[in-house]
């Protein structure tokens, strides 16, 4: 098995470090100038190599984020795959495409209501694949992950200064550890499901002022306030309002029990406290 990880990053790293010192090679496409020492297994090179790369890959891993014309590895190389040695792939996409419901709970099967620009394009994405996928007889996974946090990507609190709390009554959002992320795909990519739709979530969402409010106890940071939705709202990105308008909760029920997977970090509680240091 030759996994190719197109949009090599943060998640593909961590998913590499577990699949790669199995014996599994994997090649990682990147347009930063990256090495790996930890593994042999492990080969990093630069975008102009993905024409040669795919040609002896088994699997792909499409990590690289949709852009207004769908997904960037589709439209450039969706030839070049379909002509090559590859049988399975693996896109990774955002629960934001469900949209909003609500804060009720939503399965694998729950309508897609995406409404902003890049719920719709990543939604085109998937679209993309779907129909690709079918055409060639590939088998593709499509993996809908909640917001990724770990080392490295945890928010950072500074005891010297004031820390705003948001606070939006009943607002649900969905988390998921880097390392939970990473065993899951990689149970994914190691027992080769065939055109299954997966969530990537723990196992219990929260509110994002319960979330700080958590990081600010074990921080022991003392100057805090909450602040209304309603006001902070006022200086946010079209990109971070999106977040906001989607309220719901993501269920991990099928991969638990597909993969008879328990959590490393069941919730934001378990992550935050592995992160002290960090924070």
């Amino acid at each position: 098995m030759i996994v190719c990880a197109l949009g090599y990053g943060y998640l593909a790293k961590y998913v590499f470090q577990r699949i790669c010192f199995l014996g599994i090679k994997g090649i990682g496409i990147t347009s930063k100038n990256l090495t790996y020492n930890g593994s042999a297994n492990i080969t990093l090179v630069g975008r102009e190599r993905i024409k040669e790369i795919l040609t002896y890959s088994t699997h792909l891993l499409i990590t690289a984020p949709p852009d207004n014309s769908g997904c960037p590895i589709f439209n450039k190389f969706n030839y070049q795959i379909s002509n090559s040695n590859i049988k399975s792939l693996i896109y990774i996409s955002s629960t934001g495409v469900y949209g909003n419901h609500n804060g009720n709970w939503v399965d694998e099967n729950s309508s897609l209501n995406g409404k902003s620009k890049f719920d719709k394009i990543r939604l085109k994405s998937e679209k993309q694949w779907q129909k690709f996928c079918k055409k060639n007889n590939l088998n593709l996974n499509l993996v809908r992950v909640a917001g990724i946090y770990g080392p490295e990507r945890i928010i950072k609190l500074n005891k010297k200064n004031q820390v705003d709390v948001v606070f939006k009554k009943n607002h649900y959002f969905s988390r998921i550890h880097i390392l939970d992320a990473a065993r899951l795909i990689s149970k994914i990519i190691l027992q080769n499901y065939s055109n299954e739709i997966w969530n990537v979530a723990d196992d219990l969402p929260s509110s994002r002022e319960d979330f700080l409010l958590e990081a600010i106890k074990i921080k022991k940071i003392k100057n805090f306030s909450i602040i209304s939705f309603e006001e902070y709202k006022k200086a946010l990105s079209d990109r971070s309002k999106k977040f906001w308008l989607n309220n719901k909760r993501v269920s991990n029920k099928k991969v638990k029990k597909y993969f008879k997977y328990r959590f490393i970090f069941p919730s934001y509680r378990d992550g935050i406290k592995n992160l002290k240091e960090q924070i």
